[in-house]
């Protein structure tokens, strides 16, 4: 250039910084081969989020599909192949997106961690299938609960949005699936008067409870409405119930702000699983009642006498007396002991049928004890009606209960 001052002409100090072809190029990587997870089969796409150790994996590198193809091939690897193939069983999860992906097969990691027991393949899609079956807002307390092993079908929340509870275990029959309906049922037997076998019901009672649940008598509504607003309220012994039922003021059900008090004060237990026996009496628990006397209950209401716990106190016939209920008559068969039974009365009975008894032939007949229970049970109380979740008969009374459900 030229100063125009002095007529000076100037070097030229341009420098070239590396924008020319004369700059040598750095040498570059070859670009990683990656490949996008929502593209790859069901399997692999199962298998990238295993992998990912709890982080979620959009793509996957040359190496870490080498690590998938591996997995898939290692038939030695029960974990992973029980998880591959409970996918592939659950219609939900073959349909869900990547993220939902991502987040049930770190689920099942917590539930079953990998360095445990490897769980049974059933055991794996009932999981699967609960989850997906439960509010994306309840995932987190399911996954907790099957992390304890409480194999939950699903989060209870009660009215007001709290945790109702059934995870733990208690006094129930450990495979009977434990409700708010089916808490209804024992609270209604709970408000009944008699004394009964609280493990293995009556089917009498059984009954009537039903009924007083269908027709919402009081005070079973009361209470009812109070303990299912109570959080945690599926996690306490049936024998929790009954006592703290039965120990109430009779009158407090007619006024919900003391009866929530009560119930808030008086609802306390630590061992839900083996109830004390202050717990037990105050829920009159009579483990001594039998067969024998539950059929006389059943022959007198047969035969059109009023019965408590068996005949409706609303039907007409009991209110047209004007004066008193009828009463049962005396026992008909009485246990006399070491296996004899007397029927004098029952045989003396039957004659107003028209047959003709002879009262020496027909007492304190002997009989084989084991088969004379078996018979009298069974003709008092139908077997799933007999247990509510306590014994083998719990499975029957859960078929009896959907069986109304689909009716």
């Amino acid at each position: 250039g030229v100063n125009t001052e002095t007529d000076e002409v100037l070097e030229d100090h341009n420098e070239n910084f590396g924008n020319g072809s004369n700059c040598p190029s750095p040498a570059t990587a070859p670009a990683p081969e990656l490949t996008i997870v929502a593209t790859m089969p069901l399997r692999y796409r199962v298998l990238a989020q295993h992998i990912g150790e709890g982080e979620y994996l959009y793509h996957v590198d040359a190496s870490q599909k080498k690590e998938i193809l591996r997995l898939e091939m290692d038939t030695d690897n029960s974990y992973v192949q029980n998880l591959l193939l409970a996918a592939e069983n659950v219609e939900a999860f073959k349909k869900a997106i990547e993220h939902d992906i991502h987040k049930i097969v770190n689920a099942v990691k917590k539930v079953f961690p990998v360095d445990g027991k490897t769980p049974e393949l059933a055991t794996v899609i009932q999981f699967l299938k609960t989850w997906f079956e439960t509010e994306h807002i309840d995932r987190g307390l399911l996954v907790k609960e099957w992390a304890k092993g409480n194999r939950v079908s699903a989060i209870q929340r009660t009215e007001s949005g709290a945790n109702a509870g059934g995870g733990n275990k208690t006094d129930r029959n450990p495979d009977y699936e434990h409700t708010l309906d089916t808490l209804d049922v024992e609270i209604a037997m709970a408000t009944l008067p008699m004394d009964f076998n609280i493990y293995e019901l009556p089917g009498s009672v059984y009954r009537r409870a039903k009924e007083i649940v269908k027709k919402k008598e009081s005070p079973f509504k009361e209470w009812s409405a109070a303990l299912r607003a109570t959080p945690g309220i599926l996690d306490y012994s049936r024998a929790a119930i009954f006592a703290l039922i039965r120990s109430a003021h009779p009158e407090f059900y007619h006024y919900p702000g003391r009866l929530q008090g009560y119930i808030n004060a008086n609802l306390t237990e630590t061992d839900h699983e083996n109830p004390t026996e202050e717990a037990l009496t105050a829920a009159r628990h009579t483990p001594e009642k039998d067969a024998v006397e539950e059929a006389n209950r059943q022959l007198a209401a047969a035969r059109g006498e009023y019965v408590e716990g068996i005949s409706d106190p609303n039907d007409p016939k009991w209110v047209k007396t004007g004066t008193s209920q009828p009463t049962t008559e005396p026992e008909l068969v009485k246990n006399v002991g070491n296996g004899i039974f007397d029927v004098s009365a029952l045989m003396q009975n039957s004659s107003t049928h028209g047959t003709e008894t002879n009262p020496e032939t027909t007492s304190n007949v002997q009989v084989q004890k084991a088969d004379s229970d078996e018979k009298q049970a069974g003709d008092a109380v139908q077997a799933g009606e007999d247990d509510l979740g306590t014994g083998k008969e719990a499975v029957t009374v859960e078929n009896q209960n959907q069986a109304e459900a689909q009716q």
